[in-house]
């Protein structure tokens, strides 16, 4: 089954156009095709690999976004193993959730080893210094990807992580 790169519909079979947006179909790129052996290599923008052409539309049109959504914040990356196991959109939102968790305690255990080093004389205060804005540095890159990927996930979109992003933990 074919789709539109532009609106997600479904493609009859030796079309030109989408009849749904009147997209012009790009006969070796234009569409996704499951039954295909050579697929179109994700799009990689300034912010991760755009594998959106990867999924079925109505996956990632999913009543389920919520559960997506939620999977960036710390802990929560499993929720749509759980909400949706068989959501291979759901699997990627879960993997990509559990990679911003290793990050943000990656972050955290850091900045805490680095100011545990306050005690030193002469260079406490720098150490406390550059432990607080490691900390500060790390809780704002989570809160910008949370609403980063909350903005992808509400246009239907699956991007990666910028960075780490494109690690696979969860198949």
């Amino acid at each position: 089954m074919a789709f539109c790169k532009y609106c997600g519909g479904t493609l009859p079979e030796g079309a030109n156009n989408c009849p749904n947006c009147g997209g012009e179909v790009n006969k070796n790129a234009g569409f996704t095709n499951s039954s295909t052996q050579q697929q179109e290599q994700p799009k990689v923008d300034f912010m991760g690999a755009d594998g959106t052409s990867e999924f079925d539309p109505v996956d990632l049109d999913s009543p389920n976004k919520w559960a997506y959504i939620l999977a960036y914040l710390w802990i929560l990356f499993f929720l749509p193993l759980a909400v949706c196991p068989d959501s291979k959109v759901g699997r990627f939102h879960a993997n990509q959730g559990l990679l911003m968790l290793i990050f943000s305690a990656a972050i955290s255990i850091v900045a805490g080893i680095i100011g545990g080093l306050g005690w030193i004389p002469l260079l406490g205060n720098i150490f406390r210094v550059i432990s607080g804005f490691l900390g500060s540095a790390g809780a704002l890159i989570h809160v910008a990807a949370f609403i980063y990927q909350t903005v992808n996930i509400l246009n239907k979109r699956a991007v990666e992580l910028p960075l780490i992003g494109k690690y696979r933990l969860i198949k």
